[in-house]
């Protein structure tokens, strides 16, 4: 493991500097299937979850993270069971937060606060996640949501972690009939491209997959996710959606592929 400041990057397992070698071009030939457009170094890191992909990155105990767009709390959590200290910020004050156990109580602290105002002093913080989060900040606050993430890093030692779907997942092309968007992660990737590669002097690209499993239909119509989108059942309930949601059958129930794209940024320019 080789470390830079307080922040270790996990390379005994052949990522960041070792893995992510491959160049944009060599890559987006093996994968046309991709949106893979950048300057970046790219590595294909397979299949995981979210958590798996940052331990494999990564080290994350005794750190000071702040997650944008903590939603249900879920990730923070999953944050603060190893080792770190969250502050969990999510614009939408209707969400549920979670019940964490005792010892983590002490770890998290949520607020209500948006990406491009967050409510910490500067160099304070040892990592920022956005964790499928840039694309829900408006398209005019995006950079500054990275500049505010710049500040509240820490000059030398911070990392900024930011992961957005691809729509080439099945789960997305089953969500756009009902809810498309292409745009907005496309905007969020501008604005990496536009304002976190000036913002720091190290860069590179990952790509990861894993799966949305249901039982049946109704499992997918009755999800927690449509309601909080205020998704119909009339908009559910057509032919296109239908075979779709039919095209991801397997022998045990449905399962649609999420393509998920994560940079992560770390170094002064």
């Amino acid at each position: 493991m080789r470390t830079k400041g307080r922040i270790r990057l996990r390379t005994d397992d052949r990522h960041f500097e070792d893995r992510c070698h491959d160049r944009v071009g060599d890559y987006a030939s093996r994968r046309p299937e991709l949106s893979v457009q950048t300057n970046l170094s790219v590595a294909d890191l397979g299949e995981a979850s979210h958590i798996e992909v940052v331990d494999r990155l990564v080290s994350i105990d005794s750190e000071f993270l702040v997650d944008v767009g903590s939603g249900d709390g879920a990730f923070a959590q999953a944050l603060a069971e190893r080792g770190a200290s969250v502050l969990a910020i999510e614009p939408d004050d209707t969400r549920t937060l979670p019940e964490l156990p005792e010892g983590l109580r002490d770890r998290v602290t949520f607020k209500c606060a948006g990406g491009e105002a967050i409510p910490l002093e500067d160099d304070m913080a040892g990592g920022v996640f956005f964790n499928r989060s840039l694309h829900h900040v408006p398209e005019d606050l995006m950079d500054q949501a990275l500049l505010e993430a710049r500040r509240v890093l820490k000059a030398d030692q911070g990392f900024l972690y930011v992961v957005e779907p691809d729509m080439a997942g099945t789960w997305s092309q089953l969500m756009k009939p009902f809810h498309d968007e292409t745009i907005v992660r496309r905007l969020a990737i501008d604005a990496l491209d536009r304002t976190a590669s000036k913002l720091f002097s190290e860069g590179c690209e990952y790509w990861y997959r894993m799966w949305v499993r249901f039982d049946d239909f109704g499992a997918f119509a009755t999800r927690p996710l449509m309601k909080r989108l205020n998704v119909g059942h009339n908009e559910l309930e057509t032919p296109t959606v239908k075979s779709l949601f039919e095209a991801g059958k397997t022998s045990i129930g449905y399962a649609f592929s999420q393509i998920l794209r994560l940079r992560l940024y770390r170094g002064s320019t």
